[in-house]
């Protein structure tokens, strides 16, 4: 299996992006690029979250994982339901609270696990996308060595990497290559275009999409815990 996810991430590698490190790239054509392969800057401007579905495989067990995700763009709020071999967990992020619910039995977050989850908040490419596609003060691009890093309020969250025609093809919170998702092929989703699958170099896990529904209004589930 590693040898698959070893040819994968060389494929990927091996896409062209958009300009050569050592060339003068306007950024913010770059980000217009983007903005049309993926869709187009007015249905990413006028977003409010999205809602997610996606299969995890990954070394650590034997089947895999159902995962079901909802993000609010606005605020800080994230949920995960994930289900696999009798497990059914959801997880959520309600601004400056979190709380897990595991097959029945729910807990309160603690500070420290608030603050992760809300750290990888900001950085979440698809909300990132929105906030470029509203022209956000808050946010800039800057080009790097063959990638567009984003920074928000001064601080860098994620960069992301295209090819010549503007899709994404990989992104990451670091530098690492052990922390770059590699992306599979653009599929229509609706009316966005985004990958099919993110992969991680070394292969302990790999995410196939299953659907991603772009959301123009507010979220119907509920972020709060259970009672």
């Amino acid at each position: 299996m590693r040898y698959v996810f070893c040819a994968l991430m060389l494929f990927f590698t091996a896409i062209p992006l958009s300009a050569n490190s050592g060339e003068s790239v306007d950024v913010d054509t770059e980000i217009e690029k983007m903005l049309e392969a993926i869709g187009g800057r007015d249905i990413w401007a006028n977003a409010t979250g999205f809602a997610m579905s996606e299969i995890l495989y990954t070394d650590q067990r034997e089947l895999p994982v159902m995962r079901h995700y909802w993000i609010d763009f606005k605020s800080p709020r994230i949920m995960e339901k994930s289900e696999g071999r009798g497990m059914r967990q959801t997880r959520a992020l309600n601004g400056d609270s979190g709380w897990t619910n595991r097959n029945g039995d729910s807990s309160i977050w603690d500070e420290a696990t608030v603050a992760g989850w809300a750290s990888f908040w900001p950085g979440i490419p698809t909300r990132v996308f929105h906030l470029l596609a509203t022209n956000d003060p808050a946010v800039k691009p800057v080009w790097r060595d063959g990638v567009i890093d984003i920074f928000i309020d001064g601080a860098r969250v994620v960069w992301i990497a295209t090819d010549e025609a503007g899709t994404p093809v990989a992104y990451g919170r670091e530098d690492r290559h052990t922390d770059t998702h590699f992306l599979g092929k653009p599929l229509k989703y609706g009316a966005v275009t985004l990958w099919s699958e993110a992969i991680e170099p070394g292969g302990d896990w790999r995410v196939v999409m299953v659907d991603y529904q772009l959301l123009s209004a507010p979220h119907t589930v509920s972020f709060e815990p259970p009672r």
